[in-house]
C-alpha cells in the first residue's frame, strides 16, 4: 500500500472518529435538552392541576381543565392523593400505576416515562409523560446523522488523497529522476516534504557530480596510462626476442617505469583531492621546497638548466603528500618543457603565503589541453582553498596562494 493511500485512509479514519464522537455527543445533548424541556412542561402542568384541584370543593379537577392541560401538545397523565388515598385521575389511561408512588422530588425516568410530583401540604400531585417523542428523536438523529458522518469520512479520505497527491508530487518526481539518474529542479517551501525534497536533490545532484567525475576520472586515467604501458610492452617484447639484454632497452623500461609510477602517483592525488581526503597540517613551505629542490637537482644537470631556490619563511595549512605531489608535477614540467633557469621560490604576501615555480619560457599555449600534472596542481589547489595563479610576464609563473591560518587550523611546532 502506497503512503499516499495510508494517509487517505488514516485521514478518513480520523474524520470517522472524530463524527462519530461528534454525533454522539451532540445527540447525548439533544436528549438532554429534551428532557429538560419535558421537566419544564411537567412542572408546569403540576402546578396548573394542583392549584385547580385545590380551588375545588371536592378537590377535583375540573374536566375543562384536565382535557387543557393533559391533552393539548404534550399528553401526559396525572394523580391526585390526600395522605396517601388516590382522590383523582386524569389523562392518559394506558400510564403504568407504578408511576403514581414517585415521591416528592427532582424528575425521574421510569419505565419509559418522565414523572415529577408536586405537593402542598396533605395534597401530592404526581405528572408523568411518555418518552417515546424523546426516543424517537434521538432514533431519528442518529439515522440521519450515520449517513452524512461516512458521507463525510468519504470526501475527507478523498480530499486527502488528493491533497497527499499533491504534497507528495515533488517526491515522486525526484523517486523518477532518480531512476533515470537526472537532476531533478527541487520544489520552493519551507515545510517538511519540500525540506526533505531539496535534501534529497542536492543529494542526487552530488550523486551525478561524482558520477560524472569519476567517469572523467576513469577516462582520464585510461588515456594518460595508454601510451607508457604500451612502449612498456613493446619493450618487454624486443627483451624477449633478443638473444642477449639490451641496455637501451633496459634503460627506456626504466623511463617507462617512472613514468607510470609519476602517472599513478598522480592519479592517486588527484583521487584524493576530488574527494577531499585530506590530512591537514601546518607545513613549512621552506622545507618542502627544499627537499624538492634537492630531488630535482640531478635533472637540471642532465638537462644542461639550472635549479634556483630562494625560500622566504613562510607556513601555511595543507596538506604535506598532495603539496609534495604538486610541487613535483610543477618543477618536473618547467625543467621538462620549460626553458632558462626554473625558480622555486616560497614567501608571504599580503599576510598570505605563497609556493610558485617560474621559468623564463613562454609556457604551454593557451589554447593547449590542460595535461595531467596541472590539472593534479588545480584540483589540490581547490580542496586546499588555495589561489591558483599563472602568469606569463617575463617567463611562466605558477603561483599557489594559501589563506591565512585561522584560530581552528591545526598547527604544528617549528622544525617537527
Amino acid at each position: 500500500m502506497s503512503l499516499r493511500t495510508r494517509l487517505a485512509l488514516i485521514s478518513a479514519f480520523l474524520a470517522l472518529v472524530g463524527l462519530g464522537f461528534g454525533l454522539w455527543f451532540s445527540s447525548l445533548l439533544l436528549t438532554r435538552l429534551v428532557l429538560a424541556e419535558v421537566d419544564h412542561t411537567l412542572r408546569l402542568q403540576a402546578n396548573v392541576l394542583l392549584e385547580a384541584a385545590l380551588a375545588q370543593p371536592d378537590r377535583l379537577v375540573p374536566p375543562e381543565v384536565e382535557q387543557e392541560v393533559l391533552g393539548g401538545e404534550f399528553p401526559a397523565a396525572a394523580w391526585l392523593f390526600e395522605g396517601g388515598v388516590l382522590l383523582w385521575s386524569g389523562g392518559l389511561s394506558s400510564s403504568p400505576r407504578m408511576l403514581a408512588n414517585v415521591e416528592v422530588g427532582k424528575p425521574l425516568s421510569l419505565g419509559g416515562w418522565r414523572a415529577y410530583a408536586a405537593q402542598r401540604g396533605e395534597y401530592r400531585l404526581v405528572v408523568a409523560q411518555p418518552l417515546g417523542v424523546v426516543d424517537r428523536l434521538a432514533l431519528l438523529y442518529l439515522r440521519l446523522g450515520l449517513p452524512l458522518v461516512l458521507l463525510v469520512g468519504l470526501a475527507t479520505g478523498a480530499l486527502a488523497y488528493a491533497l497527499v497527491g499533491l504534497s507528495l508530487a515533488p517526491l515522486r518526481r525526484l523517486a523518477e529522476g532518480a531512476l533515470r539518474f537526472q537532476v531533478v529542479e527541487p520544489p520552493d517551501g519551507r515545510d517538511e516534504v519540500a525540506q526533505l525534497a531539496q535534501a534529497f536533490a542536492r543529494l542526487l545532484a552530488t550523486l551525478k557530480e561524482e558520477r560524472e567525475r569519476e567517469r572523467a576520472f576513469l577516462a582520464l586515467a585510461s588515456h594518460e596510462l595508454r601510451t607508457p604501458i604500451a612502449a612498456f610492452r613493446v619493450g618487454l617484447e624486443r627483451l624477449l626476442k633478443a638473444p642477449a639484454p639490451d641496455r637501451e632497452t633496459l634503460r627506456r623500461l626504466k623511463v617507462q617505469a617512472e613514468r607510470l609510477e609519476a602517472l599513478a602517483e598522480n592519479l592517486l592525488a588527484l583521487s584524493r583531492a576530488q574527494a577531499q581526503d585530506l590530512r591537514l597540517l601546518e607545513v613549512d613551505l621552506p622545507e618542502v621546497a627544499g627537499l624538492a629542490f634537492d630531488r630535482f637537482q640531478p635533472l637540471a644537470v642532465a638537462k644542461g638548466r639550472e635549479l634556483v631556490l630562494e625560500a622566504q619563511p613562510a607556513r601555511a595549512v595543507a596538506d604535506p603528500r598532495l603539496l609534495e605531489r604538486v610541487l613535483n608535477n610543477l618543477v618536473h614540467n618547467a625543467l621538462l618543457h620549460g626553458q632558462g633557469t626554473v625558480y622555486v621560490r616560497t614567501g608571504m604576501v599580503g599576510g598570505r603565503a605563497y609556493l610558485e615555480v617560474k621559468d623564463e619560457g613562454p609556457g604551454p599555449s593557451p589554447r593547449a589541453r590542460e595535461g595531467l600534472g596541472l590539472r593534479v596542481v588545480r584540483q589540490v589547489a581547490e580542496a586546499l582553498g588555495a589561489d591558483l595563479h599563472l602568469a606569463r610576464e617575463d617567463g611562466f609563473l605558477i603561483r599557489l596562494l594559501f589563506r591565512p591560518p585561522s584560530a581552528t587550523s591545526p598547527s604544528m611546532n617549528p622544525g617537527a
